[in-house]
């Protein structure tokens, strides 16, 4: 994978084993909306060696301060850690969970996913479930499965064995996926010209963005280099629910200028028309 990071005379053409490492590692901790804190202790672990100060405000927002050197402007490089996930919303007699969305989920990609419920005694393996196609009418079986007719079988028999394994309502529920790589070759106008590595994750919107935040104060100070300015790289929490991060890491950094990082659609596959 390459990255490229090109800002007040630092440029980084590739990633090194330690950066690419705490990308794994950032990626691969849960942290849906509003359960952020385990990312973001990763983040203050990592980014901390690269800044001259970590604050957080109450919301939950944690930022990385590097100060220039003349009282030059504020500029805010933002990145949200938080990914889309679950949350536990009742438990059936029958010890099935019900459970609603935090963030943005198409139905479709929902049945059959294998989750993690994170729960005070510990994880929980699970499936996302529903009532079997073999019973269903033929209408019915054409239709859309939406969430609301969806539960997680953690393989409990009853609300008690349910209880009696830690789970409470308001608990967090995560995919259970990985971050996986696939090499390929490269080419530029028909010729090769070495390999490439394509990154798959469940968490890369947007844990890629704040890690290119504190990828930057890396460089700069692994590079002494020397600017104006006071940088500060935020990773942000509760964008998937309402931009709400966004929003209080502004009132905390007062910024002249914001740079948002953050991941798009990808216009090369089927269904897409080319940008």
């Amino acid at each position: 994978m390459d990255v490229g990071l090109a800002v007040i005379g630092v440029q980084v053409t590739s990633m090194d084993k330690e950066s690419w490492k705490f990308l794994q590692e950032l990626c691969d901790i849960p942290g849906p909306s509003g359960f952020e804190a385990a990312a973001t202790r990763l983040m203050k672990d990592y980014a901390g060696n690269y800044c001259d100060r970590v604050f957080t405000d109450k919301l939950g927002n944690t930022m990385f301060e590097k100060v220039g050197q003349k009282d030059g402007p504020t500029v805010l490089l933002a990145g949200h850690v938080d990914e889309c996930g679950f949350i536990i919303t009742g438990v059936n007699p029958q010890g099935y969970l019900a459970f609603s969305q935090l963030g943005g989920w198409f139905d479709q990609v929902l049945l059959g996913q294998r989750v993690l419920v994170h729960t005070r005694k510990g994880v929980l393996n699970g499936v996302i479930a529903c009532k079997p196609p073999h019973l269903m009418e033929s209408e019915e079986a054409k239709k859309v499965v939406t969430k609301d007719r969806m539960f997680i079988d953690i393989g409990a028999c009853n609300k008690d064995e349910v209880e009696a394994m830690g789970v409470r309502l308001g608990d967090a529920v995560t995919p259970d996926s990985r971050m996986f790589t696939v090499e390929k070759k490269a080419y530029k106008d028909g010729k090769p010209i070495g390999k490439r590595t394509i990154v798959f994750g469940r968490a890369l919107d947007n844990r890629l963005g704040a890690f290119a935040a504190v990828e930057l104060l890396k460089a700069i100070k692994k590079g002494g280099v020397k600017h104006p300015n006071r940088l500060v790289a935020a990773a942000t929490v509760q964008e998937e629910v309402g931009l709400r991060g966004a929003k209080t890491v502004a009132a905390s950094t007062d910024p002249d200028v914001a740079i948002v990082l953050d991941v798009d659609i990808a216009g090369d596959v089927p269904g897409i028309d080319p940008l």
